[in-house]
This record gives C-alpha cells, structure tokens and sequence, in this order.
C-alpha cells in the first residue's frame, strides 16, 4: 500500500511538473508574440498569442495583445471576442473596455457599446498600455487613451450612440458635456450640430457646422452635413459646392458621392449622378441605398437592363426593404410586366404594411391586368394611409 502511494504521489509531482514546463513554454511564446507586436510584425505576433493560448487558455494577457493584432490585421470579429473573453477576468480594464466599446460602436451594437462607455466613466483609469483611434470621422478626437482626453470622448461617443437610438435630449446633454470639455474640437460641435438637425431645430445645427468648419476649416463632415441642410431649403447649387469641397477634403467617403448624386438627380443632371453612384458603390458596395438610387438614375437613362441588374443587388444587400421593391415593381410595370409588378408590390406591402404608395402602385398593375375590384380596394387602402389618389383614376376602376 505504501510503494503504491509512492507511485501516485510520484504521478502527480510528474504532472504539475508537465503542467509548470506547458505554462512557461506558454510564457515563452507570449513574449515572443509581445517581441512581435512590437516589431509590427503582425503575422507572427498573431501565430505567436496563437501558441500561448493553445498551450495555456487561461493565459488572459495573450487574449488582450491577440486582440490588438486581430484588429490590425482587419479581423474586428476575431479582436471583440478577444476582448470579451479577457473582460471576463478583468472586467474593470479601462483599455480593453474601451476597445471593446469602440468595436461594439463599429459594429452598431448601440445598447453593447452603450454599456461599456457607461462603466467606463465609472471606472478608475489604470496604467495606459495603448493607444486608440477613433472610428471614423464622426465619432470625436482622431487619438484617445485612457489617460488624456477619455472622458470626453467617452461621452462624445455616448451622445452619438444616443442619437442613432432617437434619445435626442440625453444626446444632446452628453455631447454638450463633451463640447464642454473640449470646446475647440471640431469633431465633437459637428455632432453636436448633428443632433439638433434630428431635432429639427436647423438654426442650432447651422450655427454648430459652421463653427465647426471655423475649428476646421477642412472638416468635410461638417461641409457634409451643412449641405444636406442647404438641399432641405431647396439651394442646390450651393449644396453642390459643399459637396464638392467635402469630396475634395476627404475622397474615401461613400456617403458623400451619394449625397452629391441626389443633388444632381435633383438638378437633372442623371450623367455627373451616375458617375457619382458609381464612384460611392466602388468605395462600398455593400450599401443597397447607392444600388437602389443608382438603378433609379440608370431608369430614368432608359437602360433598363442595368436598372434591374441594380434593383438585384440591392435586393441581395437588403431583402427587406420595401422601397427598393417598390422601385423594381415600377420598372416591372414599364416593361409592361405586369404579374411580376404585382408580386413585388405584394412584396413591399409584406414588408411593411403602412407603405400606402405600395398599395396605389398595386391598384396600378392591378387595373392593367383587368382586375378592377382588386384595383379599387387597394385604392381604398392607399387612401386610408393618406396617399392621395386623383378621383378621375378612382372613378374610372371603381365604376
């Protein structure tokens, strides 16, 4: 019984020491993944914290570098459950909450990214092991760490998180709070100008971008946004002059080119529109609102062929979205197809039932195919969602 004990306890001393020589060769390649990052070495950082965790899955400094490199080498998925899972065990990390709210953001994980910036001004900074880059343009100071300017853009942040979720009055506070804080940082009085125009209070959100633009005089979002303004109050070819100067200051934004397109759909101008689609769909083809609009010019141009091939695609993009049914639905009607019209009306009102213009469309395809009755109930319809209908048209199928 005793030499048997000898052997058990022998098999444990051999396996901690197994365990003890797997958790340094788990430091090794940490540090060899740290040595990596360091040099910018990305690739092999990443096989490096790779290592470290097959050998040691609860080594949590790899899961917080790992991450890091993951979102350098524009793998954001891969970095926001690395972050998660080292939060996990270090719940109260400043950097790697803000990383993680930040990605969140990215991701429009609006009430995620919501928390996050919430604890974190709660939160004590620790010792900054990083620096963070804003997400884009609108989103505050194009550097922020946990140890300089966090807290304004902490709520620079959670204004615009409120703003996207329509909590106008909080935005409006936080970013008030944030321009506050920084008065001369034009990024943070351009969201605030943003706010006040989902407010509908334009006066406020003019006097925001052009401060913003006396900030800065190259803040293509604040021209941007200052334009859309403009285009509401009917001053297109001034709209087209911002627009132009937005893209001239910053030529890698999607949403400008399409914003200058609309403008030129407005004057008429269907050439310089299509050329600026194309341009915005080239910058980002994963927006169906660009493919719609631009099947909607490529209409228009008569090249019908294109237009559906359009209208397919942003079909793809958003299977949902009842506006770009619509549209294929009366270019359906055109080339005289009218059960195809029909389906993609019936489509659009599946999708969202309070749509009136889908069911007067619908009466449409309706009394070209001879079904009067139907016809007339669908007037009835569009009417009743306060959709007006010319009475000659409603006498004629109603008879």
């Amino acid at each position: 019984m005793k030499f048997c004990g000898c052997i058990v306890a022998f098999v444990f001393f051999v396996a901690a020491i197994g365990v003890e020589a797997q958790k340094k060769d788990a430091a090794y390649f940490f540090e060899k993944g740290e040595a990596a990052l360091d040099a910018q070495m990305l690739p092999a950082a990443l096989a490096h914290f790779n290592e470290c965790l097959r050998l040691d899955p609860a080594y949590m400094e790899a899961y917080y570098f790992r991450a890091q490199v993951r979102e350098s080498l524009n793998d954001p998925k891969g970095a926001l459950t690395d972050y998660s899972i080292y939060l996990e065990r270090r719940p109260d990390d400043s950097d790697a909450l803000f990383a993680r709210a930040q990605l969140r953001y990215q991701f429009r994980q609006w009430k995620q990214a919501r928390e996050d910036f919430s604890k974190l001004l709660r939160v004590p900074p620790g010792e900054t092991k990083s620096v963070f880059f804003a997400v884009g343009k609108e989103t505050g100071s194009p550097i922020v760490t946990t140890q300089t300017n966090m807290r304004a853009s902490i709520l620079n942040y959670l204004g615009l998180i409120d703003t996207h979720l329509k909590e106008y009055i909080e935005a409006r506070s936080l970013l008030d709070s944030a321009c506050h804080l920084e008065p001369a940082n034009a990024e943070f009085v351009t969201n605030r100008g943003w706010v006040s125009q989902m407010m509908a209070d334009t006066v406020e959100a003019t006097h925001c971008y052009e401060r913003a633009l006396s900030l800065d005089p190259d803040g293509s979002l604040a021209r941007h946004n200052l334009a859309a303004l403009k285009a509401k109050k009917g001053n297109l070819r001034e709209t087209e002059k911002l627009l132009t100067a937005a893209i001239a200051e910053n030529n890698t934004e999607p949403h400008y080119f399409t914003a200058r397109a609309i403008n030129y759909m407005a004057q008429g101008k269907l050439t310089l529109a299509l050329a600026d689609y194309d341009q915005s769909i080239a910058l980002d083809s994963t927006d169906a609102d660009a493919w719609l609009r631009r099947g909607m010019v490529r209409t228009q141009m008569k090249q019908f062929d294109r237009a559906l091939a359009d209208y397919a695609q942003a079909i793809r993009l958003d299977d949902r979205n009842d506006k770009i049914w619509i549209q294929h639905g009366n270019l359906m009607l055109q080339l005289n197809k009218v059960d195809e019209a029909v389906e993609d009306f019936t489509v659009a009102i599946t999708y969202h039932p309070e749509n009136g213009l889908a069911y007067r469309q619908r009466a449409l395809a309706h009394e070209r195919a001879g079904n009067l009755q139907t016809a007339c109930a669908d007037i009835a319809q569009a009417e009743v969602l306060k959709i007006p209908v010319e009475a000659a048209w409603k006498n004629r199928v109603c008879h």
